[in-house]
């Protein structure tokens, strides 16, 4: 199968996982070293870190769970007091955001403070800003275009290793949030995070159940790609 059709036959958003049948560390660990070896970086310096949360880690997971649900409820607070909206869904949780606590692997992508290699220590020595070894936030746009390449092809080589994944962008991004909820062992801004196991329930699922179809759909093409 051609990453083409992986993609697009094979990635579909996790509703819920089978948590008794674990993929091995192995195919894992191979996806992690194929997005590490594949993914290009500014400087080489690869300013971010995946840190990986195996099926023992439950009590963080629940946690991290616990940082999406807490944002959810307080953007639509912030939308209400803002005038987008006027009303909230009075804290009912999105079961879509399920995936991050229930899952055999969850793996969040963290901002990280870089050391340059000696070709580009050489450089700094004749006058080269090496920018990743300092204020994160600063650049924090640019790292995260690169974790998203780092996850884009973590979760192409999960798929090819025939697992399932769901990404997730909505939590709390302050470090501080993290260590509220008894995660103190994380010092860096979290960017994004992706699950991944075998799934026993698709969101489409829900949506063919719940919606007509054809509801649910992206924007056409040319209102996302403009020739100029």
């Amino acid at each position: 199968m051609n990453y083409f059709d992986t993609l697009e036959n094979k990635r579909k958003h996790v509703r819920k996982y089978h948590l008794d049948k674990i993929p091995e560390k192995e195919k894992i660990e191979k996806a992690l070293y194929k997005a590490w070896k594949t993914t290009p970086g500014k400087n080489n310096a690869m300013a971010y870190q995946a840190l990986v949360w195996g099926p023992d880690k439950k009590f963080e997971k629940y946690a991290i769970h616990r940082l999406c649900i807490i944002n959810h409820i307080d953007a639509e607070l912030e939308a209400v007091k803002l005038k987008r909206m006027w009303k909230t869904q009075e804290g009912v949780p999105n079961p879509y955001y399920e995936h991050i606590q229930f899952n055999p692997y969850l793996i969040t992508i963290h901002s990280r403070i870089a050391t340059p290699n000696k070709f580009y220590q050489r450089q700094v020595e004749k006058g080269h800003y090496y920018d990743q070894a300092y204020d994160i936030e600063k650049i924090i746009d640019s790292v995260a275009v690169e974790a998203g390449l780092f996850v884009g092809n973590l979760g192409y080589y999960l798929l090819e290793e025939g697992l399932d994944i769901s990404y997730n962008s909505c939590f709390k991004r302050e470090v501080k949030d993290w260590h509220k909820v008894g995660l103190t062992m994380i010092d860096q801004r979290p960017i994004t995070m992706i699950s991944c196991g075998y799934a026993k329930r698709y969101r489409e699922e829900d949506i063919k159940d719940n919606l007509k179809e054809g509801e649910d759909v992206k924007p056409e093409m040319n209102e996302i790609v403009k020739w100029i």
